[in-house]
C-alpha cells in the first residue's frame, strides 16, 4: 500500500526504497530519530570530537558559531581548528535541512592559519 502511495505521489522510482522494518529495537530507537528530532530543537549541537555549533535565528538571518572547546582530534590546535570545522561543515548541513532553515547563513568557522587548510576548506566534501 505505501508503494502505490509513493507511486501515486508521482515518484515511483522511491518505490523500491520502501523497506518493511522487523527488528526488535523500536523503530525510532534503532535510527535515532528521536534524538535527532531533539537536536532540531537546541541552540547548541555537541560535535563528535568535543566541539559545538551554536545555531542562532532571527527574522533577518541565521547565525551559526563553530566551537572546538574539548576537541582534541589532530596532533596540534591548527589540525584541531581544521578537523572541527569539517565536522561543523556536514553537521551544519544537516541541520539546515532538518530545520529548514534558509536566507542568509553566516557561519564564523574556527580561524586557520596554514593555507593549505583554507584551500582545502573552500573545496566540497567529496
Amino acid at each position: 500500500m505505501a508503494r502505490q502511495h509513493i507511486a501515486a505521489l508521482g515518484r515511483p522510482d522511491f518505490s523500491s526504497k520502501i523497506k518493511l522494518y522487523t527488528g526488535e529495537i523500536p523503530l525510532f530507537s534503532h535510527y535515532q530519530i528521536e534524538s535527532q528530532i531533539e537536536s532540531a530543537f537546541q541552540r547548541e549541537v555537541r560535535l563528535p570530537s568535543g566541539g559545538s555549533i551554536v545555531i542562532d535565528s532571527t527574522e533577518a538571518l541565521t547565525a551559526i558559531d563553530i566551537n572546538s572547546a574539548r576537541a582534541t582530534r589532530g596532533g596540534d590546535i591548527e589540525e584541531t581548528a581544521f578537523n572541527t570545522n569539517l565536522e561543523a561543515a556536514d553537521e551544519i548541513a544537516r541541520q539546515l535541512r532538518l530545520r529548514d532553515l534558509g536566507g542568509l547563513i553566516v557561519i564564523d568557522f574556527i580561524d586557520m592559519t596554514p593555507v593549505r587548510h583554507q584551500r582545502r576548506g573552500r573545496k566540497p566534501p567529496a
